[in-house]
């Protein structure tokens, strides 16, 4: 009897934190950086990943009053870059509640990365200068 109380009280909470967390449709959508939000390139995330190098970017909301309803107050976005042809790809998001716990996680297959070039002049364009120069 304990142990199916157990597993409704888990239950419950897996459901109430996936309430909480902000539906996406796909992970493009998650990873989206607004005008209102903040980013920091977190220059101890970069690693070297195979003949690329990947590294976190934290986003947050630039006022906590402009948050919209359900969206995550913090995300750590995982972008992979190549540093000689300049391409980036996205990795990985993940969302955290309120109280800084992990909502949802989303990602994308090892392998299944689609590169692009990275834009001039772009927060992306940026960070793939600070990754491909970050002494390893």
């Amino acid at each position: 009897m304990k142990s199916i109380v157990h597993a409704a009280v888990a239950c419950a909470l897996a459901v109430a934190a996936g309430g909480a967390a902000a539906q996406y449709a796909t992970i493009e959508e998650a990873a989206t950086v607004t005008g209102d939000n903040v980013t920091r390139f977190e220059s101890e995330s970069v690693m070297r990943q195979g003949d690329t190098r990947r590294f976190d970017v934290t986003v947050a909301w630039r006022d906590g009053f402009v948050r919209p309803e359900g969206a995550p107050p913090r995300k750590i976005v995982r972008y992979l870059v190549k540093c000689g042809p300049k391409e980036i790809a996205l990795s990985s998001v993940m969302l955290f509640g309120p109280g800084g716990e992990t909502t949802k996680m989303y990602g994308i297959a090892p392998g299944g990365w689609e590169f692009a070039p990275v834009a001039g002049g772009t927060p992306e364009a940026q960070w793939l200068e600070k990754a491909c120069s970050a002494a390893l």
